[in-house]
């Protein structure tokens, strides 16, 4: 496993239950940049990678942000 993860809130939870940012981005069909950017609100998701990251917090329970 990486480093510890430092997202912020629900994401930070998300990564943890998936074993880190690496694993999260790789369930987003993403990047590990990309969360980040996500999570810190400098970006926001939009079309599919939104309906995948609501279904994925959904799956682990966890509000979605």
């Amino acid at each position: 496993m990486g480093r510890p993860s430092t997202l912020p809130g629900p994401w930070g939870a998300l990564a943890a239950k998936l074993g880190g940012v690496a694993a999260l981005a790789a369930a987003l069909h993403s990047t590990p940049r990309a969360v980040q950017f996500w999570a810190t609100g400098e970006r926001i998701p939009r079309g599919p990678a939104r309906a995948l990251i609501d279904a994925l917090f959904q799956q682990h329970q966890i509000p979605p942000p």
